[in-house]
């Protein structure tokens, strides 16, 4: 058995089909289909039930899909031990963060980055969705959290609170010091549900003022900006920009800190280690005028 091969056991276990798997896998579909048709051929198995739905797979396939699972682990966590080891300050980092986070914090700090470190190179992927450190799907990560998982290390940082806020010319034309109510709001639709927000403006306005919903932080931050209405935002994200008004009485302070961590297995890294220590120590740094509360 070619243990590669396995690997592609295991891409169509997670993905449930051959186009998914081979996304994954950044091969054709049909590459994966006879690889599959090969495997299966020379154990004399049946590892997946061909269904309309998708791919299935067999006891036997279970067996060998957990196998290629265990395999995966270790050898991501050998390559993780090895490159913790690199004391080298050159090569690609790696980066996730909020979508918050990456327009109006990580720009501050990017070019003077770039300045004290050369040799590195930054790719920053933007996604409100939570990456496995583990699996190496990031170096590093800047997340506001309560709790940061228990195998991850790091640093704390400053404490987010968000408020609402409007544009100045939109206040301006409707009037200020009016009831929350008054106004027209920018609400929350699919992952944008879960943030502290979300939850915030179904308990403050009533839902016949939310006249748009957005998936995503960007777009809610634009449409405050163009005069489309009110929004609760993370204060990082308004507070230092002059158009922008905060409504009074709606400033929260929350549980949430900013946290920048990365996988014990990495901390050794010379590229982890000044990544944690310059924005760590910048973003801990940042003060009510930026976060909206005082530092602690």
């Amino acid at each position: 058995m070619d243990w590669d091969d396995l690997r592609y056991v295991l891409a169509i276990s997670r993905a449930g089909g051959l186009n998914g798997a081979a996304r994954a896998l950044d091969v054709n579909p049909s590459s994966v289909y006879r690889r599959l048709e090969a495997l299966e051929k020379a154990m004399e198995v049946r590892l997946f039930e061909r269904l309309r739905a998708g791919y299935r797979l067999t006891p036997s396939g279970e067996a060998l899909a957990e196998a290629a699972e265990k395999m995966e682990r270790e050898a991501l966590s050998v390559e993780n031990r090895i490159k913790g080891t690199d004391v080298r300050l050159e090569g690609h980092l790696r980066v996730s963060t909020s979508e918050a986070v990456t327009l109006h914090l990580l720009p501050r700090w990017i070019a003077e980055f770039r300045d004290t470190y050369p040799g590195l190179t930054l790719d920053i992927t933007s996604t409100n969705q939570i990456v496995d450190l583990s699996k190496r799907e990031a170096d590093v990560v800047i997340r506001g959290t309560e709790h940061p998982p228990e195998h991850l290390v790091g640093r704390r940082c400053g404490r987010i609170a968000f408020a609402a806020y409007a544009s100045k010319r939109y206040l301006d034309k409707l009037g200020r010091d009016r009831p929350l109510a008054d106004y027209e709001w920018l609400g929350f639709e699919g992952p944008m549900l879960r943030v502290q927000q979300a939850k915030w403006l179904s308990e403050t306005v009533p839902e016949s003022r939310v006249r748009l919903r957005y998936d995503s932080f960007a777009p809610i931050r634009l449409a405050v900006a163009s005069c489309l209405g009110c929004a609760a935002l993370p204060c990082f994200a308004c507070e230092d920009d002059p158009t922008l008004e905060r409504l009074p009485g709606t400033l929260t302070a929350t549980r949430f800190h900013l946290w920048v961590l990365t996988h014990p297995d990495l901390r050794k890294s010379a590229r982890v280690r000044a990544f944690l220590q310059f924005f760590g120590t910048r973003l801990a740094a940042l003060d009510a005028s930026v976060m909206g509360v005082p530092a602690d």
